[in-house]
């Protein structure tokens, strides 16, 4: 038995496929450069938050040494 040989025609299914594939992609660019920029964000204000407590935590415990740097 033999199969017949492939087609260089897409059958109308793969062609719609493809066609919702691209239209997604198109789409869901802006919308994943936004949620990028979001988790950027977020991910940043974490770490700011974070240092200044571990900052305040050090300069409570007396970590710190201020000594000729007030002047």
């Amino acid at each position: 038995m033999t199969a017949p040989l492939p087609s260089s025609r897409l059958s109308p299914t793969a062609g719609l496929l493809n066609a919702m594939a691209r239209l997604y992609i198109l789409r869901a660019q802006p919308i994943i450069a936004a949620q990028q920029k979001a988790v950027d964000e977020a991910r940043n204000l974490n770490h700011r938050l974070t240092t200044a407590r571990n900052f305040a935590d050090t300069a409570a415990a007396g970590y710190i040494d201020r000594t000729g740097l007030e002047a």
